[in-house]
């Protein structure tokens, strides 16, 4: 009985783990191929999009309302920075120490979902970003101040990869993107991560089962820093140049729209709506000067219509019609959505416990 449930669930696996495959596979091959600034364009995407996927495991699987993840980018970025003005040039200790500095910043949001829910999270998670805003200016002498602070040897903490010549290291970026996709989907399908989405869904119930909701709420919050500090480095190696903006309010709140107009419970959708928003704004910013005006009015239709975002939309619309294709009906009143949203969690948790 439980092989047929493994190949049951290796089969519903399939069609995710080949859209993303599919999705890399043009990423590494149509770009280059049609060359000009495509890549480099692509890249920033891809550096922002890493942040947007921390924030969708968060907000979209965990349920945490952290509006912090700039500060965990911000940070890593600068260390970068801070470290090759000091000489230490070698890309492996500069990639840790980065990486580390990031945790080291997820650490202190974990501590907040140990100690406070809901609001009281979410207003934690924002002034503490706008603390980190201020540090910067605190330490002028280590961090440049408004001028910001450059990173020395680009090319040599690449990995000897130039970020404006060449595809190398757009093909580097791609992979690292890639790589948090992919681990990312197989925790969310295995047994850990089906349990860390029912306890998103109901930690109370949760609690009441035997699991350790605060030790699932830590780990997932210290692995999606991971991912945003990973794109702090890669930011910093890609621009060579660091400013206070990168660990204020604005990218923070940016990281979540991207995710909310691609699909915060979806792992293409937040990569999809970061370059949808970015091209928008690029765009309309080279049209008028109302840009921002304009990426507001867009971003209020896309939450008000499609409230699942992007890639929500779409495997809605595609769950729909095997229904109507196979007779069923979906459920329409209040009581029947709320006893499919019960067997949901029970199949989570079910899943959870029995693999």
């Amino acid at each position: 009985m439980t092989s047929i449930r493994r190949v049951r669930a290796m089969g519903s696996r399939a069609p995710g783990v080949m859209a993303i495959v599919l999705f890399f596979a043009a990423l590494f091959i149509v770009p280059p191929i049609y060359g000009q600034y495509l890549p480099q364009r692509i890249s920033d995407y891809l550096i922002f999009g890493l942040p947007a996927l921390a924030v969708a495991l968060i907000a979209g699987h965990a349920r945490l309302l952290n509006v912090g993840v700039g500060a965990t980018f911000g940070v890593s970025a600068y260390t970068v920075a801070i470290l090759s003005q000091h000489g230490v040039l070698n890309p492996w200790l500069l990639m840790l120490a980065s990486l580390a500095a990031g945790v080291l910043v997820s650490v202190l949001f974990a501590i907040y979902a140990v100690v406070a829910t809901g609001l009281e999270y979410l207003l934690l998670t924002l002034l503490t970003t706008s603390a980190f805003f201020t540090l910067p200016l605190l330490f002028t002498r280590l961090t440049g101040g408004e001028n910001g602070l450059s990173v020395k040897g680009a090319v040599g903490i690449s990995f000897g990869l130039d970020p404006l010549q060449g595809n190398g290291f757009y093909w580097f970026l791609c992979g690292i993107t890639a790589f948090w996709c992919l681990l990312s989907w197989y925790l969310l399908t295995c047994r850990a991560g089906r349990a860390m989405i029912a306890i998103g869904r109901n930690p109370v119930r949760a609690a009441a089962m035997g699991y350790s909701v605060y030790a699932y709420q830590v780990a997932v919050t210290l692995y999606s820093g991971l991912i945003a500090a990973s794109a702090g480095w890669l930011y910093a190696l890609a621009h060579a140049f660091v400013f206070e903006d990168l660990l204020g309010l604005n990218d923070s709140v940016n990281f979540v729209l991207y995710s909310l107009v691609g699909g915060v419970d979806t792992i293409l959708g937040p990569l999809l709506g970061t370059a949808g928003l970015r091209y928008l704004g690029e765009y309309l910013g080279q049209q008028s000067t109302q840009s921002q005006l304009y990426v507001g009015v867009a971003l209020l239709i896309v939450v008000y219509l499609l409230p699942a975002g992007v890639i929500g939309a779409v495997r809605q619309l595609w769950q729909l019609r095997r229904r109507v294709r196979t007779g069923g009906a979906a459920p329409s009143e209040a009581l029947g959505v709320m006893l499919t949203q019960e067997v949901e969690i029970d199949r989570l948790f079910r899943g959870a416990t029995e693999e």
